[in-house]
């Protein structure tokens, strides 16, 4: 199991529908709003790196996703 943290950028009236949608994703095991240069913070476990990879593309293409940055633990 690999774990990570996914940083989002949203658009402020979509914060709500994003988390939503992360909350509904099994990789995701917390995500929250936040304050400062992101607006939402995942907190996920997935299979290995191409999973990881695949689950921060699937959170790109939310709508209201401007962009996102994945912190793999090391």
């Amino acid at each position: 199991m690999v774990k990570a943290c996914i940083a989002i950028k949203a658009v402020p009236t979509k914060v709500d529908s994003i988390l939503k949608e992360l909350n509904g994703l099994k990789e995701v095991k917390k995500a929250y709003n936040v304050y400062g240069r992101f607006d939402i913070v995942a907190l996920i476990e997935a299979a290995d790196n191409r999973a990881i990879a695949e689950l921060s593309g699937k959170i790109n293409s939310m709508d209201g996703v401007r962009s996102t940055e994945t912190f793999v633990e090391a």
